[in-house]
């Protein structure tokens, strides 16, 4: 059984139903897509803590995915949106949720207050929030991968997001009684889906085989009624084609999204031992040895910062090692595209080529391009980086022709970023571990640390800091930034 507490709210409605909008007006009049928004509105209806609309705003005010399309589209400026700005309605429905946290307060409300025992889902960055905030001994709190890993026992599940056909198919199946707390444009995402599966039963019982064997004819009910956000469905579709291991990595941390539409945003954090770029999503260490996210840093506070680039070279052996059949081939791919990016590299100087790229759909700056093919980087940071250099690579070639070559490189790519994200979070698990209990975790030990050698790393590469100041970037001006210096 499936009960659905629906928020229903007339100002958010309204503020919603304006940014459907605006960006349909943006894509019919400047044809471009803000997808970036797209992104921060699942993550703000996702959201239930206060400082994920705090790290939203931020992100809202340095973005620029909005002024570079209006400036490519013929060098308009915002202000020529007026009322339809995109940026301005986003900021009220942000703020509006941040005042009014309608879903945090309907979910630890139902929470405080079940009389039965139940098994409340979360990601990880909402995991300790939520179980500060509900006292109530029958309540269990997890996280979607220690959920995973357990049998419910037929106790009532509750979540409290909507995200598409993946998330139906489970509720839908699942045999345990479930409770999913969401606002009404996830409910009309729900009954779009229940409305599908409907069709598709009836379907089946209307047809004549049924009729002949049974001798009963179906009598239709009634389809229900509902309207559906275009700037949420448009994110949710997105979800619905991801490969399980991504998906399953966007329901551990939703903000995941801002790894595929979203120009990375940056921040120099200065530290008594030194300055620090780190991207606002980076994991780090509280002293107590909980995580925490760069973005939820506050001035004071003492931190470890994750050493990823030490050991990121150990988390790919520890992949190649698994499964060494799927890592050739994306060994394979990734030489592949670096080969193709250092001819042409060869060819032009780095100043034409970019403009070049860019003109075929390149993403970053010249200081990344230059770092494209060098060094221990798998694969370019966007899709779209690929596709241009192959159609510069390959200028006798179809688009078909270049989407043949791409789609298995394309795989590769994804194989190796969400392998490398699971094993990363397991990494960091093991590290938590370690700072909280001093015990050494299954990866580590297979990369011959032990208790003696954990003490040595930490304290040569993940010392304690103490924040002193915090300054958000964005990439585009990735280039200006201090990048880490030494621990002195």
């Amino acid at each position: 059984m499936i009960e659905c507490i629906v928020i229903k709210n007339e100002q958010l409605d309204l503020l919603i139903t304006q940014l459907d909008e605006a960006v349909t007006f943006i894509k019919s009049k400047f044809n471009f897509e803000l997808k970036s928004y797209e992104a921060m509105l699942r993550i703000a209806l996702n959201a239930i803590q206060n400082d994920t609309f705090n790290n939203l705003l931020e992100r809202l005010e340095i973005n620029r995915e909005l002024e570079r399309g209006l400036n490519n589209a013929g060098g308009y400026a915002i202000d020529y949106l007026e009322e339809k700005n995109p940026k301005q309605i986003f900021h009220r429905i942000l703020e509006y949720l941040k005042t009014n946290p309608l879903k945090e307060k309907k979910l630890t409300s139902y929470l405080s207050n079940q009389n039965t025992k139940a098994i409340a889902i979360v990601d990880n960055n909402d995991f300790e929030s939520l179980k500060s905030k509900v006292r109530n001994g029958r309540i269990e709190i997890l996280t979607h991968n220690q959920f995973k890993r357990i049998d419910p026992n037929n106790k009532l599940l509750v979540f409290h997001s909507f995200n598409g056909k993946k998330d139906f198919d489970f509720l839908y199946n699942h045999k345990s009684q479930i409770t999913i707390i969401i606002y009404e444009q996830e409910y009309n995402l729900y009954l779009k889906h229940l409305t599908h599966r409907k069709q598709l039963i009836e379907t089946e019982i209307k047809s004549d085989d049924r009729f002949g064997i049974c001798g009963i004819k179906y009598i239709e009910t009634e389809n229900l009624n509902f309207s559906i956000s275009t700037t949420i469905e448009n994110i949710v579709n997105r979800l619905d084609d991801w490969g399980n291991n991504a998906y399953n990595g966007y329901k551990a941390e939703c903000d995941i999204l801002f790894e595929e539409n979203e120009e990375k945003v940056y921040f120099k954090v200065k530290t008594n031992k030194g300055i620090f770029t780190l991207e606002s999503n980076d994991t780090l260490f509280a002293n107590n040895g909980d995580f925490i996210k760069t973005f939820k840093l506050k001035v004071g506070e003492k931190i470890r910062i994750y050493p990823k680039e030490q050991l990121a070279e150990n988390l790919y052996l520890v992949a190649v090692e698994t499964e060494p059949e799927i890592f050739g081939k994306v060994e394979e791919h990734s030489k592949l595209w670096k080969e193709q990016i250092n001819l042409l590299k060869k060819k032009h100087n780095i100043e034409y080529l970019h403009s070049v790229l860019k003109s075929k759909g390149l993403k970053v700056l010249i200081a990344t391009l230059e770092s494209y093919g060098k060094g221990s980087r798998k694969f370019p940071m966007y899709s779209n980086d690929l596709r241009a250099i192959f159609k510069v690579a390959f200028t006798d070639k179809s688009d078909h022709e270049i989407d043949v070559i791409l789609r298995p490189i394309l795989k590769s790519k994804t194989t190796y970023n969400s392998t490398m994200i699971v094993l990363g979070r397991g990494l960091k698990q093991e590290l938590k571990l370690f700072l909280k209990d001093k015990k050494v975790g299954e990866i580590l030990e297979k990369r011959n640390f032990n208790k003696e050698t954990m003490l040595t790393f930490i304290e040569q590469h993940m010392p304690l800091l103490e924040v002193l100041e915090k300054t958000p970037y964005q990439e585009h001006e990735y280039q200006n930034i201090i990048f880490p210096i030494e621990f002195v």
